[in-house]
């Protein structure tokens, strides 16, 4: 990890080390629902005949982008270690015309991004992106560039930040829960340079090939994974998905600089029928020495309980062919998961396969398969809580089986739950808002 130091360390080109809090630029490549934000069609999501795209919930690499930076900034946000800038927070316009005043509204020149890098002066910079052969191909994999040569990197330290951040990065892939189809033992960081076999020099003199990185501060551009393989790209239709990547970023950033890492866990995983495959949809080429031919199971309900036996969550899986679900900010321990989907047998036991070891700082994967058989209705989460003994009585004024609704500062829902199973949900910390019958109360988190 990089220790941060109380006097400025020079480095080459015009950055340096911050004496307090690190800053952090984050860079969400393209922006803006246009043909320059890669779109491609998906099950749910085809193109339009009127546009030759598809509509904005499709897949375009300008909205999973923003996706996993707004997590990944989220979380440096809530460490209060880090001072953070963004190239951009939101997308559009839409519609997109060429030609029209708001046309890069979002999408913003590269060169002008690279001047305010150069302005704002940070010490870790990163531009987030995916990457993409022929549609349908079954190459998948991580890339990582900075600017110079493979021998050298044009900025002190940028080369470090690939290496450090490429272990966290392929997490999912070394768990097989993503395809991976090259560099499962080594690593694919390159300097632009060598990697496009092209060099041209700025108005600053610096040299390099990708716009993003011409300028003198510490950083590096990511290729996450190749949106032309197909059942990936479906994934990334999840925002919660493209967010996971952003997290495993975050966690990233925060043991470079050696700051205080999440004491909560996660749980991503997936739900599918073995006996129904997905072959002959459009749009789904997959590769068989994976589980992405099996049917992602649409609209599925996951419930999750921890070892007690209590629900703390529900996550209802999207109709993008995906089979996502995703459960953050958890106390470590011991969860189950109870699945229920239309057309298949209910799970709501405990046994190993809907079994997980949540750790600090860490994310737990795993792949569910249901049989297809009579969906019996998920046993309701008062009844199992009523069941369960030895839980220790909450000095709240709202009893402990009561439904209460939980808003942050700014008013926002963040849960539906019992008062008892908030002390379960591993929220961060700060004040909140619980109301039940009637009753509105604060409730603090430290």
């Amino acid at each position: 990890m990089r220790k941060i130091t109380t006097l400025a360390l020079l480095m080459a080109g015009s950055c340096a080390f911050a004496l307090t809090k690190p800053k952090v630029y984050l860079n969400p490549g393209h922006g803006g629902w246009s043909p320059n934000d890669r779109p491609l069609a998906t099950i749910s999501h085809p193109m339009l005949p009127e546009t030759g795209r598809p509509d904005t919930c499709g897949f375009y690499e300008s909205n999973t982008n923003l996706f996993k930076i707004l997590e990944l900034g989220r979380i440096l946000k809530n460490t209060g270690q880090y001072y953070l800038k963004y190239s951009r927070k939101a997308n559009g316009p839409y519609p997109w015309v060429k030609g029209a005043s708001d046309e890069t509204k979002y999408d913003r020149p590269l060169a002008e991004i690279a001047a305010e890098v150069d302005s704002y002066r940070p010490d870790y910079f990163i531009s987030v992106h995916s990457n993409a052969a022929g549609d349908g191909a079954l190459a998948n994999y991580p890339l990582f560039l900075y600017r110079g040569t493979d021998a050298e990197n044009a900025v002190a330290h940028s080369k470090e930040m690939c290496t450090k951040m490429w272990p966290f990065h392929v997490e999912a892939m070394k768990a097989k829960f993503e395809f991976q189809s090259a560099y499962a033992t080594s690593t694919n960081i390159r300097g632009d340079r060598n990697f496009y076999n092209y060099t041209w020099t700025n108005p600053k003199g610096y040299q390099g090939y990708l716009g993003v990185l011409m300028h003198g501060c510490p950083g590096y551009l990511v290729e996450g994974y190749f949106h032309t393989y197909q059942p990936s790209r479906h994934r990334a239709l999840n925002p919660d998905w493209c967010g996971m990547e952003g997290r495993r970023y975050a966690r990233g950033i925060i043991d470079y600089f050696g700051t205080t890492a999440d004491t909560l866990g996660c749980i991503m995983g997936e739900v599918r029928c073995k006996a129904k495959r997905m072959d002959g949809y459009d749009f789904y080429t997959y590769s068989t020495s994976t589980n992405d031919g099996y049917l992602p199971l649409n609209g599925a309900t996951v419930r999750l309980k921890n070892e007690e036996g209590y629900v703390v969550a529900q996550y209802q899986v999207d109709d993008n062919y995906n089979g996502i679900f995703v459960f953050t900010d958890l106390k470590p321990g011991i969860y189950y998961v109870d699945l229920y989907c239309v057309g298949y047998r209910t799970q709501q036991s405990r046994i190993a396969s809907n079994k997980y070891t949540v750790k600090a700082n860490q994310t737990s994967y795993k792949t569910h398969f249901m049989a297809v058989g009579v969906a019996v209705p998920l046993t309701p989460a008062d009844e199992i809580n009523d069941a369960v003994e030895a839980v220790p009585a909450s000095d709240s004024l709202i009893e402990d089986r009561m439904t209460v609704r939980l808003y942050d500062a700014s008013g926002k829902l963040v849960t539906t739950t019992t008062r008892q199973q908030l002390d379960y949900l591993g929220l961060p910390a700060g004040i909140y808002v619980m109301e039940s019958c009637g009753r509105t109360m604060k409730y603090q988190r430290k």
